[in-house]
């Protein structure tokens, strides 16, 4: 029997179903948005930083995506070696503000202080669970200067009790 005999007997075939990760991510199942630089050195990985050119607060996905987790990233005082702390969103109990100068990340085991000016943009973009990274600047890694109206940040400190 072959598949239009089979069709012209019992009817055609029911599409298969999509599973629910299908569904949701649009037969998209595969992570579109690696961060290339959580595989390589230090040496490497603030090469690559410098080479991108200018500075950029932070990272985000497009409009409609959602982040699982972010990268937060500092530079010890006075070298251009990183610091830094990845969090899972659903780990995120609170973003407390000071104006658009100080954003306060709130989670289980730790705050973090992030100090600079603009941080509206990133203020919404961790709401929207949409930010990827956030780092801070360093003079040692983008010699450009930031504009005034783009979002820089002085200063990240990671408290602990």
């Amino acid at each position: 029997m072959t598949d239009s005999d089979f069709d012209q007997v019992f009817g055609r075939r029911p599409e298969p179903k999509q599973s629910f990760v299908q569904r949701v991510t649009g037969g998209q199942t595969t992570n579109v948005h690696p961060d290339p630089i959580a595989a390589m050195t230090v040496e490497a990985a603030t090469k690559h930083l410098a080479e991108m050119g200018s500075y950029k607060a932070f990272g985000f996905v497009p409009a409609g995506n959602v982040n699982p987790s972010c990268e937060v990233r500092s530079f010890v005082d006075g070298t251009d070696v990183s610091d830094g702390v990845v969090f899972f969103y659903r780990l995120l109990m609170e973003i407390a503000f000071t104006g658009t100068t100080e954003l306060r990340l709130k989670l289980p085991d730790s705050i973090i202080v992030v100090s600079g000016r603009n941080l509206e943009p990133l203020r919404q973009a961790l709401t929207r669970h949409t930010a990827t990274y956030i780092q801070q600047f360093s003079k040692r890694i983008w010699s450009t200067q930031i504009g005034s109206d783009a979002p820089l940040i002085e200063r990240i400190e990671i408290i602990r009790p």
